[in-house]
């Protein structure tokens, strides 16, 4: 008969040779994932309709641009296009994953923006009603509330102002930005 090691020790070597035996199979398929994983991110065709206005040497800019990519990408897109006035973000890594519209805005001799698109699509934070300031992202019936209590007293100057009154992230703020005016 055979002691308890030695069939331990044989029992280890058959499965040994099944795993090696199997272990090409293992590897081809794992490779064959990590390909496919690659061909589809390469393969990849989303687009993102994104419309530049504003601030430009013309009326308006129309880029396709892969999903995905950000604000720094589409500015060096349209550098041509852009004149002394421009005022360009200083968020550059700003990622788009839907279709946008970004708004140039132009600098006066006084570094002031001054608003000449069109921007009757957009909520003006400082004169809608209660009912369009809930449309925009990240502001309730409460937060509605105490922007119409606070421009009452005072006109909202500035995105920082509004973020610091409403006490959201910049992330709200940068959502905001992109369907409202001040």
């Amino acid at each position: 008969m055979y002691k308890k090691k030695e069939i331990i020790i044989i029992s280890a070597i058959i499965g040994l040779t099944v795993f090696l035996g199997f272990l090409p199979m293992i590897i081809s398929s794992c490779d064959n994932k990590k390909d496919d994983e690659i061909v589809e991110k390469e393969e990849r065709n989303d687009y993102l309709s994104i419309i530049i206005k504003g601030e430009l040497n013309v009326d308006k800019v129309n880029l396709e641009i892969p999903y995905g990519y950000s604000y720094g990408y589409i500015i060096s897109k349209i550098k041509p296009y852009l004149n002394q006035y421009s005022i360009i973000d200083k968020e550059l890594t700003k990622r788009y994953y839907e279709d946008s519209i970004i708004i140039i805005y132009s600098s006066d001799i006084n570094n002031e923006i001054v608003e000449e698109i069109d921007n009757s699509n957009l909520i003006n934070i400082n004169e809608s009603p209660k009912d369009d300031l809930t449309k925009l992202f990240g502001i309730g019936t409460k937060r509605a509330d105490a922007i119409i209590e606070y421009r009452e007293k005072k006109k909202i100057e500035s995105f920082t102002e509004l973020k610091d009154l409403l006490g959201v992230s910049d992330e709200v703020i940068s959502a905001i930005k992109e369907k409202a005016i001040l």
